[in-house]
């Protein structure tokens, strides 16, 4: 499937789709900054330079999907969040504009956790009827990179919408990881000095006789700013990093810098002996920590503006599980008739019967798109040797309620309480299998015969309910 993206940058969400399969045939950034690098690294890639509001509709080819990430300076709490009063804030009407005028078949939008802020509620919902209005199915999620095996706190929305006509039960990827990926994985194999830059130009170096030949493990050394002892700016090997901004004066430490020390409110600062041990991460660590592969080379003779590309990108590992969750939603629908693929299921399909604790519990479930039984050994649990057959769908009853949904066709996940908790879920064993919905909108079973009173969860066939016409 063919893609075209904008804001795009250096290409972090573009490699992301890349890698799921599809086809980015036209890119536009307004950054002079980001050509070369994304030139270099997306080859069979249109790349058009300049300013997004001067591009006509009629000069974008057809495509699938419009993916993109808006400028987010407009909403971040780093920023002065003036929302539409800031130029940058209109582009996000002008993406709404293109995609009303060129109707792909899908959507894309990311931006920060600030447009959720109270004082844009109306702009946020008057986004969501625009683009209801231009003939799409709009769903949108808060989303932590950190859960997707990205090695940083990184939470953004994203906005994916899909035309109505195509009928698309879509739902949002589940987390991939139950702990996050530690700097040390990430990032502790580059025990190499970085070539050191005081100033923002690469020619302006510390002087260090020692180059190191790793792509762009270059590293600003300038005097931190003031803004930099508002909050502590080092997290340790065993931990995930903060979120890698587009401030390349405002990077966070490196892992072996000492701590910083606390004095109240907003005022952090280095510990005075060890002045000389701090240093930022670098432009390749950075870039590692978003995901990026080291066969990404940045181009660049402003380190400042290295640091910017890849602070602004989405991590490509987060943007490539948006891609195959959209590849996933697709899956089944003939894109050329708007029609759907799905067939009646067998009647001896395997099902999960299992229970539900009321409204709020239901309400996690489908939320997360995930169910889970207890696999530690007390009464009740379930092993993976017992999914000798993989469950197709999943009974779930709450007094006289049940409700019928269907699963992803894989292995369920094994996944520790904590990774539950994260989600919302108030558990007490230790150890749980995880069980992915495919799509959060039940089917109808008519009169299933199922043991209402049985809260551990079983497996049952179709064929052993007496209604077994599913209804979607």
């Amino acid at each position: 499937m063919d893609v075209v993206s904008f804001f795009a940058g250096c290409g972090g969400l573009d490699l992301g789709f890349e890698q799921a399969g599809f086809d980015v045939v036209w890119a536009n950034e307004l950054d002079p900054h980001c050509r070369l690098t994304y030139i270099r690294n997306h080859p069979n890639t249109k790349f058009v330079l300049g300013d997004v509001c001067k591009i006509d509709s009629d000069s974008i080819p057809d495509c699938d999907g419009f993916i993109g990430g808006p400028p987010c300076q407009s909403w971040s709490v780093g920023g002065k969040m003036k929302g539409l009063d800031d130029e940058r804030g209109l582009l996000f009407l002008k993406y709404i504009d293109l995609i009303k005028a060129k109707q792909p078949k899908f959507f894309v939008i990311e931006n920060v956790k600030g447009m959720l802020d109270d004082k844009f509620k109306e702009v946020f919902e008057d986004f969501i009827v625009r683009l209801e209005s231009a003939g799409y199915d709009v769903q949108w999620s808060l989303l932590d990179a950190a859960n997707f095996r990205v090695p940083q706190n990184r939470e953004r929305v994203f906005f994916v919408g899909f035309k109505k006509e195509l009928e698309v039960n879509y739902r949002f990827p589940s987390p991939t990881c139950t702990e996050p990926i530690t700097l040390e994985r990430a990032i502790g194999d580059i025990t190499e000095d970085p070539n050191r830059y005081s100033g923002c130009k690469m020619k302006e170096s510390d002087g260090v006789s020692e180059i190191c030949n790793r792509p762009n493990h270059d590293v600003l050394t300038s005097k931190f700013g003031s803004f930099y002892y508002r909050g502590n700016r080092r997290r340790g090997w065993q931990q995930p990093s903060f979120t890698i901004n587009a401030t390349a004066d405002f990077a966070p430490l490196h892992p072996s810098s000492p701590k910083m020390m606390y004095f109240g409110h907003e005022n952090w600062n280095f510990q005075k002996d060890k002045v000389d041990e701090y240093r930022r991460l670098s432009v390749r660590e950075c870039a590692r920590i978003q995901t990026f592969p080291d066969s990404f080379i940045f181009e660049y003779d402003d380190i400042k503006a290295a640091y910017k590309m890849i602070g602004n990108a989405v991590p490509p590992r987060l943007g490539n599980e948006i891609a195959k969750s959209i590849v996933n939603a697709l899956h089944g629908i003939d894109l050329s008739t708007c029609t759907s693929r799905q067939s009646a299921p067998q009647t001896s399909v395997p099902i999960l019967v299992g229970y539900y604790k009321g409204y709020m519990h239901k309400h996690l479930i489908l939320k997360n798109g995930l169910y889970y039984v207890r696999s530690d050994g007390r009464p009740g649990s379930m092993f993976k040797e017992d999914c000798s057959v993989i469950p197709r769908y999943l009974l779930m009853h709450y007094k006289s309620d049940v409700e019928f949904y269907e699963l992803e066709s894989e292995d369920p996940i094994l996944a520790d309480a904590s990774f539950l908790k994260t989600l919302g879920f108030q558990t007490s064993g230790e150890a749980y299998l995880c069980f992915r919905l495919k799509d959060t909108k039940p089917k109808k079973l008519g009169n299933p015969q199922y043991e209402s009173g049985q809260y551990a969860p079983y497996f049952t066939t179709l064929d052993k309910l007496t209604g077994i016409e599913i209804i979607n």
